[in-house]
C-alpha cells in the first residue's frame, strides 16, 4: 500500500503542472511482486481548468515502463514507484487506440469492421491485465479485447482450439500482435443477473459440471495460471502492511492453507478455466438453469481442477456480500445458499477448500485497502475463508 498516497499523487500532478484537489482509491490489483492501486483524481490545470482523471501507481519493483509512465520513489518506504494516467496503460498498449471512438474506427477497420460511428463502452478493465470494451455498430455488437501483447496470440489460438471442440466461447476474428483482439457477441445473460433463479436448481450446477468436463477434455499447449495456493505467502505479507489489525488473522489462515494444500494428492493436469466464477457464465434469459456461453478465457490452460471449484465458490461468496451491501437481500441469501452447495460437493481431500480459503484472503485484502471503514467486511470475508477450510473436517456430506 501507499503509506502517503496524497504526497505521491499531488508530486505526479506537479511534474505536468497541475494541482492535486482531491483523491479517492477506487482499484486495488494484485500483480507480480506489487500491487495497482488505481485513484480518481481531480486536478486544476494552469489554465484553471479542473479535470477528472484516474491515475494508477504500480508498487511492483519490476513494474514495465512506457512514454506516458512516469518514475519516482515512495519517500516514506523508499520503494520505486510506477504510474501512468488512463488509458496510458505501459502493459496495455493498444488500450489508448480503443478508448476513443475516432482512434476505435481506424483500429477495428483493419479487422474488416466497418466502426464509424461506432458506441465504445467499457465492460471492464483490470490494470496492468485486460481490458474489454464492447463495440456497438449500427445493431452489431462485437468485443473489443485488450491484453498483453505477448499474450495475444496465445489467447487467439485458445478462442479456435475451444470453439472448435464444441464448447461456448466466443469466435475470435482475428488479433494484432500489439495486444488486442477482436471477439463474437455470445448470446446470454451473465449468470449473476440470474442468480435467485439458479441457486437452487440442480440442472444449472450440472450444466457448469458439464462444461467443466468439456474443457478438461481438450488438450491444448499452455498452462493455465497459476494456483493462487501458490501465492499463499504473498497474501500473507500484503496483509500486514494493509492492515495490522487483520494480519494474525490472514497469517494463521495462509499457515492451515499451506499444510492442507500439501497434504494433498496433486492431480493430473487437465484443461481449466483458470478465473472461473458467475460472470464468466452466461445463461438462457428464460431458462437461465441453460448454460449459453462461456468467456473471459485467457487464463485458460492446463492446470488444477480444483481451482476452478475454488475460484467459483469464493466468487460467490464475495457477491453474496456484495449483493447484501446494495440491498439485494433476496439475491445475497440465494448466493449463500449456493456457496453452501458448492462446499458440500467438494470432495478432493481439502485442495479445493485450501484455494478458496485463500481466494477470499485476497479479497479480503483487497477489500481491507480501501481503508478502516471496510475492515468489518475483510473481517467477515476473512470468517468465510475459516468456513471454506472447516469444511474439510466437517463435510456436508
Amino acid at each position: 500500500m501507499l503509506d502517503d498516497a496524497a504526497g505521491i499523487l499531488r508530486r505526479l500532478a506537479a511534474s505536468t503542472g497541475r494541482e492535486l484537489l482531491s483523491f479517492r482509491q477506487q482499484d486495488l490489483e494484485p500483480v507480480s511482486d506489487g500491487i495497482i492501486l488505481g485513484y480518481a483524481c481531480t486536478l486544476r490545470a494552469p489554465d484553471d481548468q479542473v479535470e477528472h482523471v484516474t491515475i494508477y501507481v504500480n508498487t511492483s519493483p519490476d513494474a514495465p515502463v512506457g512514454e506516458h509512465t512516469v518514475q519516482l520513489v515512495d519517500r516514506a518506504t523508499g520503494d520505486r514507484l510506477t504510474a501512468w494516467t488512463y488509458p496510458q496503460d505501459p502493459s496495455l498498449p493498444s488500450l489508448p487506440a480503443v478508448s476513443y471512438p475516432e482512434a476505435a474506427g481506424v483500429v477495428l477497420a483493419k479487422f474488416g469492421i466497418e466502426a464509424a460511428g461506432a458506441t465504445l463502452t467499457m465492460e471492464s478493465y483490470r490494470p496492468g491485465k485486460r481490458a474489454v470494451l464492447r463495440v456497438d455498430t449500427g445493431g452489431t455488437q462485437h468485443f473489443a479485447k485488450v491484453v498483453q501483447p505477448s499474450l495475444a496470440a496465445t489467447i487467439h489460438d485458445l478462442h479456435v482450439a475451444l470453439h472448435a471442440a464444441g464448447l461456448p466461447v466466443p469466435r475470435s476474428l482475428g488479433y494484432s500482435e500489439a495486444g488486442l483482439l477482436l471477439l463474437e457477441r455470445m448470446p446470454g445473460d451473465p449468470a449473476l443477473e440470474h442468480v435467485a433463479r439458479i441457486a437452487d436448481d440442480p440442472r444449472f450446477l450440472q450444466g457448469v459440471e458439464h462444461v467443466v468436463a468439456q474443457l478438461a477434455s481438450v488438450r491444448v499447449g499452455v498452462a493455465a495460471r497459476e494456483s493462487l495456493a501458490r501465492r499463499a505467502d504473498w497474501y500473507a505479507a500484503r496483509m500486514a502492511e494493509t492492515s495490522p489489525v487483520l494480519a494474525p488473522r490472514a497469517a494463521d489462515i495462509v499457515a492451515r492453507v499451506r499444510t492442507l494444500y500439501a497434504s494433498t494428492a496433486v492431480p493430473t493436469p487437465v484443461t481449466v478455466h483458470g478465473d472461473l466464477h458467475l460472470g464468466q457464465l452466461l445463461v438462457d434469459r428464460r431458462e437461465p438453469w441453460r448454460i449459453t456461453g462461456l468467456i473471459d478465457i485467457d487464463t485458460a490452460g492446463l492446470g488444477d481442477p480444483a481451482d476452478d471449484a475454488a475460484a467459483l465458490a469464493a466468487h460467490v461468496v464475495v457477491t453474496a456480500f456484495e449483493s447484501a451491501s446494495a440491498g439485494a437481500r433476496t439475491d445475497a441469501e440465494a448466493l449463500r445458499r449456493l456457496a453452501a452447495t458448492l462446499r458440500s460437493r467438494w470432495d478432493d481431500g481439502g485442495r479445493t477448500a485450501a484455494i478458496a480459503a485463500i481466494h477470499l484472503t485476497g479479497h479480503a485484502l483487497a477489500v481491507a485497502g480501501r481503508g478502516d471503514d471496510h475492515l468489518p467486511v475483510a473481517a467477515r470475508l476473512l470468517d468465510e475463508a475459516d468456513l471454506a477450510l472447516a469444511t474439510t473436517l466437517h463435510p456436508q456430506r
